[in-house]
């Protein structure tokens, strides 16, 4: 049997060895594989600025992981979608991240997605701000979801999301307006975008995190805690905002809204002032607009270290600390006013921003401009005693100068690019829009300019939208044409200027005949257009009349007032808007003459009139030696603010060494019997806040830089040395004028001891008024060695401001600074990174002559290339010299003749 089995074995390999000899069939060919898909590419960069339409958000989940002690962090961004055509692309922004994973889910299909990035339209920085998510498979119409998961490092330009550290603590806070939110997340970064946001943040154990609305749920793991907050109202991505860290918090006792002010470790104590205005000034508003405060929280927030002067996010508004932290007992007037402002200024944005939100960045003034306005209004309803309406309009015709310009833009222009978008947070976007509003509410009446303003409020809740919608509410309140008056403000640069001649008829009536024109200064190389006019609402007030005649001077045609009893004079601006007039050199007099009619507005606006005739060569400067004498006995703050102001200007640009003498004697005659009567202390029964406060130290300082009074600076060092020794002791107001004008001719000793309490002292506003002085001294090396102690990791970056700004301020300094920021550029540019190099372009505008023109553009213009938002204000600071340079060869030696004439000693 064994036999038997090897047999059949052997049989059957033969058998198997014969069948595999046979020739098999061929097989079919496999299948070709299919044509490989071409993608589109994504559409190309939209020139507007804009990103492309292929996807519109509907709600954000954004889940961060943030331990400022490191130099990262990360987040996974979850964005819902709704596409609106099929598509293999979806563009949104980011800066700086590394982006790890990014997909869209969409019909519960995961689709991976490419990353790319590409530049958007006009970008000036070294990063590429959009982020291409590309899909072999294309997402169909409809609703999806998008899941990135990201890291990147804290921002260092204390913009987006960025870290500080602050008494050996380390916190992070963010600062997203205008395009910051890329930088800290993916997201669609536009204001159209208005969607809600979902947000957790995940911190070490001990920090705690802090977003726009209420936290509803706290859980830790480990060494870490999570916080989740309650969803948003609908929001564009700049109003979101976070604060992490070892926080204080101090909470006022009421409800509707809980308002709590927020610092860094240790300094609630000195938050009482803050509170009581916020609490003061939201309810204001709520009467004002009728609708209660929109939001579930108010939290305001003091940050250590901001590059702006505070931020209007949802429920969490930041502000620089020095503008939230007084000590009650010894903050200036100037600093307590300064709070009820910058308060007011964000919690108007509550509404006019935030409940309904301006489209585009075309459109800020809506924002701004209103936010501006009303912070004049509702810090007058709340402290009448501060003058905030008149401050409006000494700022209406502050801002003039820079409308003016050539450079200057509109308030309404194309935004195409962040750089242009930074540049839209400028005078003309916040005063100017403030300005504009100012007079079609004269125009059109208070009554009925706030029923326009709360239907535009009600009607468009939590939306987005054009600023056409607010005009058309003021027509449909006004039962005038807003939209058309409104438009040759809005969508031109410049100012109008109004001319009106005072005719008198037989039978004592009287007439002017009115006509416009651009007011533009000397030398202004702005085009003519006589195409192009406003509508201008006039106001003309008679000599003896309580109430003043108004028309519409319209465009391309003179229009008439008139009047009964030929009055001597007329004011051709009676209510302050937004308009220069001209009037002769004798008309000006008469009118300065019958200044006692005048309420302090009209004052104002007098003076500020015939010094911006000087400059545009209508009026010879010399008038100002008449004009200015006739004022001696104006006591309001306002108008002598205006006189030094006028006085100072003179000084920089028209008065010429050989006459300063003089004129130095002339500003003295202004100001010395003020002096007097305001000594340098406070008084018995003034408050800490009163107008006596700043009024003292306008015509101090006025006296030590204009007139350059020797027992001025005498008095200043006595009190500087006894502030130097014990700050408690000198009042802050008097104290900040003193440290100032003694340090002019101080020494080495004085520097060390300005740096000393710029390190140690005890609150913000001591540690500030030292460091404004370390811009006063006159000796060329001590002012250098001074400004270059400013450049140590000891003074912050963003106080770089008070520095710079005191030292672009004073006429001495301006020629020591310039030569000092080009010294140091290079260090200074790393001090200063990005956007905050803004602050010194303003080093370009120092000069007065075609040379120092030539030269200034040649150093600057290619060094400020790179830094957003410093085009505009690069070609400003240029202009500014090229004026000042006509205005001086125009105006200076006729000046000097009458100086050296009129100085003669009496017989």
């Amino acid at each position: 049997m064994a036999r038997s089995s090897v047999a059949l074995s052997i049989g059957t390999l033969a058998l198997a060895a014969i069948a595999s000899c046979v020739t098999p069939p061929p097989l079919p060919p496999p299948p070709k594989p299919p044509p490989p898909v071409e993608q589109a590419p994504p559409p190309p960069v939209r020139a507007d600025g804009r990103l492309p339409a292929l996807a519109t958000p509907v709600k954000y989940a954004l889940a961060f992981e943030i331990d400022p002690r490191l130099p990262r962090h990360k987040g996974t961004t979850t964005i819902e979608v709704e596409i609106p055509a099929k598509t293999s692309h979806v563009v949104l922004n980011a800066r700086a991240l590394d982006v790890t994973s990014a997909k869209a889910i969409a019909g519960g299909v995961a689709k991976t997605a490419r990353v790319t990035w590409r530049a958007a339209h006009g970008g000036a920085g070294p990063w590429p701000e959009e982020l291409v998510l590309g899909f072999d498979a294309a997402l169909e119409p409809g609703h999806a979801t998008l899941v990135i998961t990201y890291e990147g490092p804290f921002d260092d330009e204390l913009s987006g999301l960025y870290r500080v550290s602050d008494r050996e603590r380390w916190y992070a806070f963010t600062q997203f307006e205008a395009t910051g939110a890329r930088r800290a997340f993916p997201c669609f970064d536009e204001p159209g975008y208005k969607v809600p946001f979902e947000i957790s943040v995940t911190v070490p154990k001990g920090m705690i995190a802090i977003g726009n609305t209420p936290e509803i749920a706290r859980d830790d793991a480990g060494d870490k805690t999570r916080f989740r907050f309650a969803p948003t109202a609908p929001l564009p991505s700049y109003l979101v905002a976070l604060a992490i860290g070892e926080l204080e918090i101090e909470e006022l006792a009421r409800t509707q809204p809980p308002v709590r002010l927020v610092t860094t470790k240790g300094k609630t104590g000195l938050g009482a002032l803050a509170l009581e205005a916020t609490s003061g000034i939201v309810d204001a508003l709520a009467r004002w607009f009728g609708i209660p405060y929109p939001y579930e929280k108010l939290d305001i927030v003091a940050v250590p270290e901001f590059a702006a002067g505070a931020m209007e996010n949802v429920g969490l508004v930041t502000f620089r600390e020095e503008l939230l932290l007084l000590d009650p007992a010894r903050a200036s007037a100037r600093a307590r006013r300064a709070q009820a402002v910058i308060i007011a200024h964000e919690l108007a944005h509550q509404w006019f921003g935030n409940l309904v939100t301006a489209e585009w960045w075309d459109d800020l003034w809506l924002n701004e401009g209103f936010a501006t306005w009303m912070q004049w209004r509702v810090t007058d309803l709340w402290r009448p005693a501060y003058g905030a309406r008149l401050d409006a309009v000494t700022s209406l015709h502050d801002v003039m100068d820079l409308d003016g310009l050539a450079s200057a833009r509109a308030v309404r222009q194309p935004v195409t690019s962040t750089s242009e978008a930074h540049e839209a947070f400028d005078g003309i976007t916040y005063e100017k829009g403030a300005a504009i509003l100012s007079t079609i509410e004269h125009w059109m009446g208070p009554d009925a300019f706030q029923r326009g303003v709360r239907d535009y409020l009600t009607s468009n809740a939590h939306r987005s939208v054009r600023a056409d919608r607010l005009l058309s509410a003021l027509d449909r309140a006004s039962g005038k044409d807003v939209t058309s008056m409104a438009a040759g403000f809005l969508d031109r640069p410049g100012v109008p200027q109004v001319s009106a001649q005072l005719e008198c008829e037989r039978g004592a009536r009287w007439h002017a005949e009115l006509a416009q024109e651009p007011w533009r200064p000397l030398g202004s190389k702005a085009p003519e257009d006589p195409s192009r006019a406003w509508v201008i609402p006039v106001c003309v007030l008679p000599q003896g009349e309580k109430k003043s005649t108004c028309a519409e001077l319209a465009a391309g045609a003179p229009s008439l007032v008139a009047g009964r009893s030929c009055p001597g004079w007329i004011h051709p601006n009676a209510e302050t808007s937004y308009y220069r007039f001209t009037l002769s050199e004798a008309e000006l007099m008469r009118l300065a003459a019958g200044r006692a009619q005048l309420d302090v507005a009209e004052k104002i606006s007098l003076l500020s009139n015939a010094w911006a005739q000087v400059r545009a060569g209508k009026l010879p400067a010399k008038a100002m030696l008449k004009l200015l004498p006739m004022f001696d006995d104006e006591t309001e703050r306002h108008v002598v603010e205006q006189i030094a102001s006028i006085l100072g200007g003179m000084s920089n640009v028209l008065v010429q060494e050989e006459a300063r003498p003089a004129f130095r004697r002339f500003a003295l005659a202004r100001l010395a019997k003020r002096k007097r009567d305001l000594g340098w202390l406070k008084k018995t029964g003034e408050s800490a806040d009163g107008d006596e406060a700043i009024l003292r130290r306008a015509v101090l300082t006025t006296m030590g830089d204009v007139a350059e009074d020797d027992a001025t600076l005498r008095e200043a060092e006595e009190h500087a040395a006894r502030w130097l020794a014990d700050p408690a002791s000198v009042d802050a107001d008097t104290a900040t004028i003193a440290l100032d004008l003694s340090t002019r001719h101080a020494g080495a000793a004085r520097l060390d001891q300005l740096l000393a309490r710029a390190r140690e002292g005890k609150t913000r506003e001591d540690r500030i008024t030292a460091l404004r002085a370390l811009a006063g001294f006159d000796d060329p090396a001590t002012f250098d060695r001074a400004m270059s102690s400013s450049l140590s990791d000891e003074i912050r970056p963003h106080d770089m401001r008070y520095v710079l700004g005191a030292a672009y301020g004073r006429r001495r300094a301006r020629p020591m600074t310039e030569a000092w920021v080009r010294a140091h550029w290079d260090e200074l540019v790393k001090k200063l990174p990005g956007s905050l190099g803004v602050a010194l372009v303003g080093a370009a505008g120092v000069g007065c002559s075609r040379a120092e023109l030539e030269e200034r553009a040649a150093f600057y213009t290619p060094r400020t290339a790179k830094i957003e938002g410093a085009a505009r204000p690069l070609g400003q600071a240029l202009e500014n010299v090229s004026l000042c340079a006509e205005l001086r060869t125009h105006g200076a030696s006729a000046l000097t003749r009458e100086l050296l004439n009129t100085d003669k000693p009496k017989k």
